[in-house]
């Protein structure tokens, strides 16, 4: 029971790694607040939680909203008191059916013609049909949210006086920068740097702050790739899979655990190997 004693505040722990982490941690003692944009995913997420570990319960919160945000933490500190651990999971992918079939369409292209040994001569076209609303909503998500959970912990971190932990939600595309993705890069991109500033700012007051940069899992978040795309990340992955959830909640709960005690500002990436084929 690595994290008993502990209340833990999950974003975007309705589904995939937000819910198996919010699983992890109450198998491991903690107090689950399973936090979702979705608040039935998240209850019914709260009460598997609850039927492991008692306490867990859950809230809506939309982290892009950081309205939403400050009154999902107020709730926490009605229902739970203390905040231990702040895990900054919510994310999205784009889902836009054109958008997402020039994506594919473009990427197939361009293996084909590298596995044919010619030059490539199909244009990947992300970047340039990107609007302005979906560059933001994505940051939004990923980045804003990231800093107004943050900044909402670090407040009540700092006044209890006995430090705690944030784990971010990275991911090797915020390292690797695989093509098709620019703007899911740049939000990921900029959590790893958000997440070395906070660890730096947080340490003088015990709160160790990490990210976990995952390769690609077996999620729903990736229900918008064929088998085709499936089967070229397995094949470029050396352990020649995809990641399961768990591999990646074990992660958090290390992170989240006393082992953990001396590592801050690290980026810990469960991916297969697949960094060192990028």
């Amino acid at each position: 029971m690595k994290l008993e004693g502990n209340n833990a505040f999950v974003t975007g722990g309705g589904s995939g790694l937000g819910a198996e982490i919010c699983r992890a941690f109450a198998a491991e003692g903690a107090s689950v607040c399973v936090t979702d944009i979705d608040r039935d995913s998240a209850a019914r997420v709260a009460a598997e939680c609850a039927a492991v570990t008692a306490g867990a319960d859950c809230l809506r919160c939309d982290v892009s909203d950081s309205a939403s945000v400050a009154a999902a933490f107020a709730d926490f500190d009605e229902k739970f008191g203390r905040l231990d651990i702040l895990v900054n999971n919510a994310g999205i992918i784009h889902t836009d059916p054109d958008y997402v079939a020039i994506q594919q369409k473009g990427m197939e292209a361009q293996v084909m013609e590298a596995m044919a040994g010619g030059p490539i001569s199909t244009h990947m076209e992300t970047i340039t049909r990107l609007s302005d609303e979906m560059f933001d909503r994505m940051l939004k998500i990923h980045l804003y949210g990231t800093f107004y959970c943050t900044r909402e912990a670090l407040r009540r971190m700092r006044d209890q006086g006995q430090g705690g932990r944030i784990i971010n939600m990275g991911s090797i595309m915020g390292s690797a920068s695989l093509a098709g993705a620019p703007d899911y890069c740049a939000a990921k991109g900029g959590i790893m740097a958000f997440t070395r500033a906070t660890a730096r700012e947080a340490a003088s007051y015990g709160v160790l702050v990490n990210s976990l940069s995952p390769g690609f899992i077996d999620t729903p978040l990736l229900d918008p790739m064929n088998e085709q795309q499936r089967k070229l990340i397995a094949m470029q992955t050396p352990l020649g899979r995809l990641g399961r959830v768990e591999e990646i909640s074990a992660a958090a709960v290390f992170l989240a655990s006393p082992e953990a005690s001396f590592v801050t500002g690290q980026t810990l990436s469960p991916n297969g190997g697949i960094h060192m084929s990028q």
